[in-house]
This record gives C-alpha cells, sequence and structure tokens, in this order.
C-alpha cells in the first residue's frame, strides 16, 4: 500500500509524521472522506471546499489546490491498483510539529502541517448493507460531537467509541442524541426518517456536522418529489418511523431495518429508501471529477 504524505507518494510503511505534531498530540487537524468511482472522485471540488475552510478555522494551509490534489489522486490509485476500482479516499491536515515548537500558539505558521492521503478499495460488506439494511443503536449525549461540532477535526474520539459500542452490540451504525433525547446524527453518517411519505432529518442548528451527503439527499428528494423536512426529531420517532436510513459519502444510502434491536418498520427497506438509493449514485456518475 502507499499513501501521499507531504509532497510524496510513499510505501504506507515507510511513512512518518513528527511525534510533536498537533494531529497526534491533541487532535488539532481536519480531514474529509470521500468515495472514487471507478477510480475517479466524487464531489471532489465541494469536499475540498469545504476542508479548506475548517482548516482555515484552524490556521492551517493545506498548501495544494484542486488541480495538484486531483493528479495526486491518480498517482495514488495508480500506486495502489485501484484504477478503475470503488475506492474511499481520505484527506487528512494536521497541525505539523517539532521539537522547537511542539504547541505554536502565537505563530501557528511557524511550522508546516501534515498532509496524509490515503486510498483503500472500498469495503465488499458495504454493498450488503445496502441491500439488506444494518441494525443501529441508540447511544445518550455523551457520545455527542461537543466541541466545534461544524468542524470536521481529527478529535473524532467521542465518534469511535460509539462505533466500537455499536460493534459490541452487533451493530452496524450509532444514533447520537442530546439532551432530552433529541436526535442528531449517526456516529458516521446523518440520519433520515419516514413518515406517511415524507423525509425527516434533524435540523442542522443542531450540534453535529451536515454532512455533504445530506445536502445530496435533499436535493434527490426534491427532485423525486417527496417531501423533506429539517425538524426537531427525538428517540421516540424512531419507534413511529416506517422507515429509518442513513447517509454518507463512502457508505451512501444504507436502510436501517433495526433500532436497539427493534424492526423499523416491516424490518426490510422501504420504498422510499429504496428510490433515494436508485437516484443516489446516477446522480454522482454524472458529475464524477
Amino acid at each position: 500500500m502507499h499513501v501521499f504524505l507531504n509532497g510524496r507518494i510513499i510505501p504506507a510503511d515507510q511513512a512518518m509524521v513528527s511525534v510533536f505534531d498537533g494531529g497526534f498530540l491533541h487532535g488539532e487537524g481536519v480531514y474529509t472522506t470521500l468515495r472514487l468511482y471507478g477510480g475517479r472522485p466524487a464531489d471532489l471540488a465541494a469536499h475540498w471546499d469545504r476542508l479548506v475552510r475548517h482548516a482555515q478555522a484552524l490556521e492551517l494551509d493545506p498548501g495544494l489546490d484542486q488541480d495538484r490534489l486531483g493528479a495526486i489522486i491518480a498517482d495514488l490509485a495508480r500506486a495502489n491498483g485501484l484504477t478503475g476500482t470503488d475506492g474511499r479516499l481520505r484527506i487528512t491536515v494536521s497541525r505539523g510539529g517539532d521539537a522547537a515548537h511542539p504547541v505554536p500558539l502565537t505563530d501557528p505558521a511557524a511550522v508546516p502541517p501534515s498532509v496524509v492521503i490515503t486510498l483503500v478499495a472500498v469495503a465488499p460488506e458495504i454493498e450488503l448493507w445496502q441491500r439488506d439494511g444494518i441494525a443501529a443503536v441508540v447511544l445518550g449525549p455523551a457520545y455527542a460531537r461537543s466541541h466545534f461540532p461544524e468542524l470536521k477535526t481529527l478529535n473524532g474520539l467521542t465518534t469511535i467509541l460509539a462505533q466500537r459500542q455499536a460493534a459490541r452490540l452487533g451493530c452496524q451504525e450509532a444514533i447520537l442524541t442530546a439532551r432530552g433525547g433529541r436526535l442528531l446524527e449517526g456516529a458516521v453518517s446523518n440520519l433520515f426518517l419516514v413518515r406517511q411519505g415524507n423525509v425527516l432529518t434533524p435540523g442542522a442548528e443542531g450540534h453535529f456536522l451536515p454532512g455533504r451527503t445530506r445536502e445530496h439527499i435533499m436535493a434527490i428528494a426534491a427532485g423525486l418529489g417527496l417531501p423533506l423536512r429539517e425538524t426537531t426529531l427525538r428517540v421516540t420517532d424512531l419507534a413511529d418511523a416506517e422507515e429509518v436510513f442513513v447517509a454518507s459519502s463512502v457508505r451512501e444510502v444504507l436502510p436501517v431495518v433495526a433500532v436497539d434491536r427493534n424492526p423499523v418498520g416491516t424490518g426490510r427497506p422501504g420504498r422510499v429508501t429504496r428510490s433515494i438509493q436508485a437516484a443516489y449514485r446516477p446522480a454522482f456518475l454524472a458529475g464524477l471529477s
């Protein structure tokens, strides 16, 4: 396996960052994850623009432009034998650091950031989850994003703990909540409910990260003539939902057929979810970078 690190594509086992890197020490950095279809990145411009905005919020400069990034992705796909293959791409920009500047406070630009890009094949089980649906577990407010939830930072402790708890319970996703049982998002996805033919999703004013895929789902629903509304949703709404699905860039649209071991609706992927699934990938394939 090869990775991109600070200007070079090198074998992964030779890739090293400083022990003083702020991403390693403090979770100071940002990242984005997206899917490649047939070796070509989907929605690259929007993902890159968001990453740059989030990096600027932390006074980080990735030191790349989109054209250079596209060339790196193509080279990385060739190096990993993934040309023409569906892949999972992650771009990470961390603070960097050295012994002289272990915590650059007054001048964050004193040390260059670390830029890491990895590319692997999409996990084969995702296709099965898309077909058959997944199980989810509801977790309490302790697992919600608590600091700067609108930024996709490297400080992902709560997300990892939520995914681990879900996996131990035999689930493929965790549904995160705020105080009062208000629904927020999945640990690695955005959340949607279907009730009486209406698609409902938590409002973006909540403490969660509105994903790029969420925006696409909203546009797809509009194109299909499906009413979609951002609203306050609570844990009790899951029991009344006819369908539940989650969405993310790599996993795309996954039906949720059980929550806390209770079936959702009929316990099988529903009609509305299937219609959104059917429209999702063609929308991306039509606009590949």
